[in-house]
């Protein structure tokens, strides 16, 4: 285990990252080259399987084209998100029209090659502070798992979500819809999904059945489930590491400081402020409704750490000397028992479904998770706790650790290779 100091002293070095942890009647063909300069083309297009209304831009980037799809239910919520939660990538922001986009709202991105004929399309779903451009294409300027699976013939997807930690219900709701609009775009009967990080709690709703009362049900559409990083038993970081607040807070115009905090009341040069709104709380503003779906107690098997600030009061909940917490307990409540809801709702019989977990604690821009192994964010045993997802009959086609750390799961050799073996190998 790596040397600790003091907790006050890593909460000051470190940036933290939240606690982990988106027929047309014959659609006019998209050039399948690459695309990256002329003015943005923008057309409607109708669809009859996605319940949404759609808007196509194609001249975006690297992207044969990007769609926008708007969900037509009255029912479904708008959810506020803090100043710091925008969207922040070009081609991103150009496809919503806004960099703040509605939660109704989702991007569904095809690479070149998308239309290949006899080929399994592979959607791809990215975790919190991320999109399909910074998960996919090219995250931390490496070569994304969209253009090489497309070099290597598949016709990939992705999506990005409007909201950056958004309700993981809302966000499986949209996967569903991508995956319609696919197999309407394409004529697949099912598609491959690839979900990395928060992404994977809305990939596993979706497919195991656990939606929104008026959300669309589980099809039978999805071929391989493959999982990578996800906190498939939760996660507890905040709540175990206080000093990350020291990061967070003042809340500053930076993508890595749109995370939330346990903490509701903080010290702050020498004075109590109140910080609710920043809080995993959902009635404090609920601007972080996802991360508290995540969340679960792990101080039984990985004990908490006595060098950090307040660590007590912050998870079980009370005053310290420079905070004040609810604790894990309530902010679990607040997030509706979500993973205890999924634990009861295993995947179906007929799905494959690979899980990958990094076991390398070397992030370089956050405070690496070290209580115990794991990939610098999630456990090692929460991304690999296979139990609950198998009850029903699903078939587990491999269950690996992988010598790299969180983000390294999107781009890594080594990951690469584990992908490609896992979308090739024949069903079970």
């Amino acid at each position: 285990m790596q040397g600790r100091g003091s907790g006050m002293a890593r909460g000051l070095r470190a940036l933290a990252l939240l606690p982990l942890l988106a027929g047309c009647g014959g659609p006019a063909s998209v050039p399948t080259s690459r695309v990256t300069t002329g003015a943005v083309v923008s057309a409607a297009v109708r669809s009859t399987d996605t319940g949404c209304a759609i808007t196509r831009k194609t001249k975006l980037g690297d992207w044969a084209f990007i769609e926008r799809m708007d969900h037509r239910a009255a029912v479904f919520p708008d959810e506020a998100s803090r100043p710091n939660g925008r969207q922040r990538e070009d081609s991103v922001v150009e496809a919503f029209g806004t960099d703040r986009p509605a939660s109704r709202q989702v991007l569904l991105h095809a690479m070149p090659g998308w239309n290949r004929p006899d080929a399994v399309p592979v959607l791809l779903v990215h975790g919190a502070i991320a999109d399909a451009e910074s998960a996919w294409m090219s995250p931390h300027g490496k070569q994304g798992m969209a253009p090489w699976l497309a070099a290597r013939g598949r016709a990939v997807f992705a999506v990005t979500f409007a909201h950056r930690h958004g309700d993981n219900l809302l966000q499986a709701e949209h996967v569903a819809g991508a995956i319609a609009r696919i197999r309407e775009l394409t004529g697949a009967p099912r598609v491959d999904v690839v979900a990395h990080s928060k992404g994977v709690a809305a990939v596993r709703a979706h497919a195991s059945g656990v939606r929104m009362p008026w959300g669309r049900p589980y099809a039978g559409d999805i071929r391989k489930l493959v999982l990578l990083g996800g906190p498939l038993l939760g996660i507890d970081y905040t709540y175990r590491h206080p000093s990350v607040h020291l990061g967070l807070v003042p809340e500053l115009d930076q993508p890595l400081r749109n995370a939330p905090t346990a903490w509701e009341r903080m010290v702050v040069f020498g004075l109590w402020r109140d910080i609710g709104a920043l809080s995993f709380m959902t009635d404090r503003g609920n601007f972080f409704p996802g991360q508290a779906q995540l969340l679960h107690r792990w101080d039984k098997q990985y004990p908490l750490s006595p060098l950090e600030p307040d660590v007590h009061a912050t998870y079980h909940g009370g005053k310290g000397l420079v905070s004040e917490s609810r604790g894990i307990e309530a902010a679990i409540a607040a997030g509706g028992n979500f993973i205890e809801r999924l634990r009861r709702h295993p995947l179906p019989r007929g799905l494959d479904v690979a899980v990958a977990a990094g076991n390398r604690a070397t992030m370089t821009t956050v405070l690496n998770e070290t209580d115990g192994p794991s990939d610098g964010v999630v456990f090692v045993a929460s991304a690999t706790h296979t139990q609950d997802l198998l009850k029903a009959g699903a078939d587990l086609v491999t269950r690996d650790e992988l010598p790299v750390n969180h983000m390294e799961l999107l781009y890594h050799p080594r990951s690469r290779a584990w992908l490609a073996d896992v979308l090739e190998r024949p069903e079970l």
